[in-house]
C-alpha cells in the first residue's frame, strides 16, 4: 500500500468535505425548523392526523426512496422534467426524513419535564411563553441533545446516498475515483476515515453542548 498514493486520495476526496458537511448541515436546519412545527401541529385534533400520516410515510420509506420519488418520480408525474438541481434535491429529502425523526425526540423532550415546574412557574406569575422559554424548553435541550446528536450522526452518513441522483460528495468522489484507477480497497478506506473524523469533530461539539445545558 503506496502511502504517498493514500496521502493524495486524502486530500483529493477531502475537497468534498464542505459540500459533504454543508449539505448535512442545511438539512439538519430546515429538519429542526419541520420538526418543531410538527410538534406544535401534533398538539391540535385539527392537524394530529397529518403528522401521524408524516411520521408514518417518511419513517417508513428508505432514505434512498425518498430521494428517487423526489428527483425522478414527481418531475416525470408532473410531466417537467428535473428542473431542480440534484443538491437542493436531497437536502430537501434529506430535511423531510431527518423532520419525522426530529418531531418525536422533540415531543418526547417536552413531555420529559416535570408538570410541576409548569405550575410553579406559572404560580410565580410567568406567562406560558416565559415558562416554556426558561423553564421548560432549556431542561427539554438537555434531555434533547444526545438523541439530535444521533440524528444528525446518522444524517451525516446518509449524505453518500446523494450520490445516486447526482451530488458529488465524499462517497461520490471516492466512487468516481474507484471506477477510473479499481483501487476500491485503498478508496473506500480514505471515504471512511474521512466520515470517522467528521464525526469524531461532532462528538467534540456535542460533548461540549452537554456540558453547556448539563446546568439546568
Amino acid at each position: 500500500m503506496n502511502l504517498n498514493y493514500l496521502g493524495e486520495l486524502f486530500l483529493q476526496i477531502g475537497r468534498y468535505v464542505p459540500q459533504t458537511v454543508g449539505m448535512a448541515l442545511a438539512a439538519m436546519v430546515i429538519a429542526i425548523a419541520l420538526g418543531a412545527l410538527l410538534t406544535i401541529m401534533y398538539s391540535f385534533k385539527a392537524t394530529n392526523w397529518f403528522v401521524r400520516l408524516y411520521l408514518l410515510i417518511f419513517r417508513g420509506f428508505p432514505t434512498l426512496v425518498i430521494l428517487f420519488v423526489a428527483y425522478f418520480g414527481i418531475p416525470e408525474l408532473l410531466n417537467t422534467g428535473s428542473s431542480v438541481s440534484p443538491l437542493a434535491a436531497a437536502i430537501f429529502c434529506f430535511a423531510l426524513k431527518e423532520a419525522a425523526y426530529l418531531e418525536e425526540i422533540f415531543r418526547s423532550g417536552l413531555s420529559s419535564v416535570d408538570g410541576g415546574q409548569v405550575e410553579a412557574g406559572r404560580s410565580l406569575g410567568l406567562s406560558n411563553q416565559k415558562v416554556y422559554r426558561f423553564i421548560v424548553i432549556p431542561q427539554a435541550i438537555r434531555i434533547m441533545i444526545p438523541n439530535i446528536g444521533n440524528t444528525f450522526i446518522g444524517l451525516l452518513k446518509e449524505t453518500s446516498l446523494a450520490f445516486s441522483i447526482g451530488v458529488t460528495e465524499l462517497f461520490g468522489e471516492g466512487k468516481l475515483i474507484a471506477s477510473e484507477n479499481f483501487q476500491y480497497f485503498e478508496v473506500y478506506i480514505v471515504v471512511g476515515i474521512w466520515y470517522v473524523i467528521l464525526i469524531l469533530i461532532y462528538t467534540i461539539f456535542q460533548q461540549f453542548l452537554e456540558r453547556r445545558y448539563s446546568q439546568y
